[in-house]
């Protein structure tokens, strides 16, 4: 079966194709750019094209006005796929959490994907770490339930809020200096946010799992586009996985049962937008 996954965050979203268990194919875009039917059509037109047309498109959010667009042109784009919204209530998995409606639906299916993927498999909990907009921390136990976790603010969000609130401070590219003693603004900056940043998550990765996995060994994921920036630099993490929010969509609409689930056809959705 073919289905295209789609993760719509704050700032981008990713889009993947897979045949099976395999990611053929996976596209980034702005989410910014989903304002309006039209010029979301024209963002999606060129990386579609080509690409094995899905049986199923399973989409998850946390920006409702995004999807509603989204849906639309993916379902005039593939007008023979099934849609697929995967929201926190239907990700086939046992929650701990007080109020799990309040949960953004990447944190469950990130958590879902550690689990299946290597939890379910290892018998060992996990903790996953999102670098993104916002860097998340979510604990999963050895028998895959959902804990909680944190939120703190993203790299890129403590270096904007720098440059926008002190005068003297310009923005930086997201990349390590040199050295950790920075030799110039720009690099005392760069030091700051990203070595503290990540000492902030190794140091928190350590404090989850002292408080909540003190006689195991959770496996660390991280994931997010933001990974890419603290992979190779920590020891902390034991995978990295760039794709693992799609992997859980993936898995969650193969697992989900119907009448959890909701499917959604293009009329539908249109009359939301």
């Amino acid at each position: 079966m073919a289905l295209l996954a789609v993760d719509i965050g704050n700032t981008s979203t990713s889009i993947g194709l897979f045949e099976g268990a395999q990611l053929q194919k996976r596209f980034d875009i702005p989410t910014r750019t989903l304002t309006h039917r039209a010029l979301t059509r024209e963002t999606l037109d060129a990386p579609t094209t080509g690409i094995t047309a899905p049986d199923v498109i399973a989409i998850a959010s946390v920006v409702p006005w995004a999807s509603d667009e989204l849906i639309v042109v993916l379902h005039e784009i593939f007008p023979a796929a099934t849609v697929l919204v995967i929201t926190s209530t239907s990700v086939p998995m046992q929650i701990d959490y007080p109020h799990p409606e309040e949960l953004g639906t990447d944190r469950l299916l990130g958590a879902f994907a550690a689990f299946k993927l290597e939890g379910e498999r290892t018998h060992r909990p996990a903790i996953v770490v999102d670098l993104g907009t916002a860097t998340t921390f979510d604990c999963i136990t050895a028998d895959g339930v959902y804990l909680g976790g944190a939120i703190a603010p993203g790299l890129e969000l403590g270096a904007e809020a720098l440059a926008q609130r002190a005068a003297q401070l310009p923005s930086v590219d997201l990349s390590f200096p040199a050295s950790i003693v920075g030799r110039t603004t720009v690099e005392s900056i760069q030091s700051g946010v990203l070595y503290g940043g990540l000492s902030q998550i190794e140091g928190f990765v350590q404090r989850l799992s002292a408080a909540v996995f003190a006689n195991e060994e959770p496996i660390v994921f991280a994931t997010g586009g933001l990974s890419r920036v603290i992979e190779g630099r920590t020891n902390i993490v034991t995978r990295f996985d760039r794709d693992l929010i799609l992997k859980g969509i993936r898995l969650a609409a193969e697992l989900t049962p119907a009448e959890t689930s909701l499917e959604a056809t293009a009329e539908e959705m249109g009359a939301r937008s």
